[in-house]
């Protein structure tokens, strides 16, 4: 079955998803690494060329004037040979050039900007030479001349270092990444394994299979609640399938004794000419086994509406005892035929659909007079509890047997298997009762004890939503 919104990949997502993680977690570590690769390189420069600025200072008080220094430049070379990338320069007071040292001619350090702090190292690209490191530092020689000493250091090795480094890092993280995506892959394909399982499991059952369940001992505790709640809504489907099975025996067997009467009826009646009067004791005699299948069909359209929720209940509060006043008034016929007395008590407030209501207790004052003792009493009584209204129809009567109590409420069931052809009784009332109960989110109860026998109202105080 396809819908609008196109499926994906759990596990495609996941693995996608360890990639991204993986991506960034390792870009990140490798940017501080760069990070603190670079720091220390420079770090290393500024101390090398601070070390070689006070030597080189050294070196010119040795020399004691400023034309000392002009006229002996290799003393400062020598030092310098060992450290290529090292650059010097040496200047008097008016600025002029007394000595400097480079590898290269293209190399012009008396354009390199001193505006900085003596002593500290500091950012410079002296031309020729590129983004380098500088430092420098005023010495009074013992002649009293001032001298100018300027060391630079060049980044060109660090730089191609760090090049190399930047290089291997996104290599790494390329390559981890890749790691990290297929064992993702790998261990959530394998995490996944009790979901197939359930899969599997699930596509098995069928309608001749409903008592199967499935079985995920062992498994992630993250999955055992969803198989413990489809092994719940297994539980439910197999007892509805079970009482759908039943009801459609019952309703064909029900259905087919009263369209029985009427065919056989009707055979008997036309095997031969009859009279008038015959005649009208037949359409008589089928008319009532219509009207007892009518009845029969508006109950099942009716439970047929409350289990698919299709029933719109109109709530609205109302005086319980005027109610089952007027409902007594509409069974005094009845009642005096079977020798019955219906009685009325109680006071309570009940909030609930009054079509329904007066239907659920009909029924109930219906079934109480076919079961009540000839000169005995039906009483109506409601009263209120903390938390539900309550309606109770008590008829003086045999008891209840207890193996019926549990089933009285099944569609099709009866208590009194000698009643069974009742044009009247289809077995549909009681589980009326309990529908309408439903959809008040109350509950129908049953007690019988001696020769009393009491059926329960209880509709909730609050209006349901």
């Amino acid at each position: 079955m396809t819908t609008g919104t196109s499926s994906y990949s759990l596990l495609k997502r996941l693995t996608l998803a360890f990639s991204t993680v993986a991506i960034l977690v390792f870009a990140l570590t490798g940017a501080f690494l760069y990070h603190a690769l670079s720091t220390e390189l420079q770090r290393r420069d500024d101390i090398e060329i601070s070390g070689k600025l006070s030597q080189f200072l050294q070196l010119a008080r040795d020399a004691r004037s400023a034309q000392a220094v002009r006229n002996n430049p290799s003393v400062f070379h020598e030092v310098l040979l060992s450290h290529p990338g090292v650059y010097l320069a040496i200047f008097d007071r008016q600025g002029a050039v007394l000595l400097q040292h480079s590898d290269r001619s293209s190399v012009d350090l008396t354009a390199t900007p001193v505006a900085h702090r003596p002593n500290a190292p500091y950012a410079c690209e002296p031309p020729g030479i590129g983004p380098s490191r500088c430092v420098f530092a005023d010495e009074t020689l013992p002649s009293g001349d001032s001298v100018r000493v300027l060391l630079v250091r060049t980044a060109a090795d660090r730089q191609s270092l760090l090049e190399g480094y930047r290089i291997d890092i996104w290599l790494a993280v390329a390559v981890g990444a890749a790691l990290v995506g297929a064992l993702g892959y790998a261990v959530a394909r394998r995490g996944f394994s009790p979901v197939r399982s359930i899969g599997r499991q699930t596509s098995r059952i069928e309608a001749h299979n409903l008592s199967e369940r499935l079985d995920i001992e062992g498994g992630p505790i993250e999955l055992q609640d969803i198989a413990f709640s489809v092994n719940r809504m297994l539980d439910r489907l197999e007892r509805a399938f079970v009482r759908l099975s039943q009801f459609s025996s019952d309703l064909a067997h029900d259905m087919r004794t009263p369209l029985a009467n009427v065919i056989s009826s009707s055979q008997v009646t036309l095997s031969r000419t009859r009279t008038t009067d015959e005649y009208e004791a037949l359409i008589d005699s089928n008319i009532e086994e219509c009207e007892r299948l009518q009845r029969m069909i508006e109950s099942m359209l009716f439970l047929a509406r409350t289990d698919s929720a299709q029933q719109l209940v109109k709530f609205a509060e109302f005086d319980a005892q005027s109610e089952l006043r007027r409902l007594a008034s509409y069974f005094q016929g009845l009642a005096e035929e079977a020798g019955v007395q219906i009685a009325v008590e109680g006071n309570a407030r009940i909030s609930a659909d009054g079509t329904l209501f007066r239907r659920a207790v009909s029924n109930l004052i219906s079934n109480a007079l076919d079961h009540a003792f000839a000169g005995s009493s039906v009483e109506l009584s409601s009263f209120d509890s903390p938390e539900y209204a309550v309606v109770e129809v008590t008829n003086q009567g045999h008891a209840i047997a207890p193996e019926h109590v549990d089933r009285i409420f099944e569609r099709f069931y009866r208590v009194d298997a000698s009643r069974h052809g009742s044009a009247r009784n289809a077995g549909l009332g009681l589980a009326i009762v309990k529908s309408i109960m439903e959809l008040h989110r109350g509950k129908v109860d049953v007690a019988s004890y001696g020769e009393r026998t009491t059926f329960t109202l209880y509709f909730p105080r609050s209006v349901p939503v």
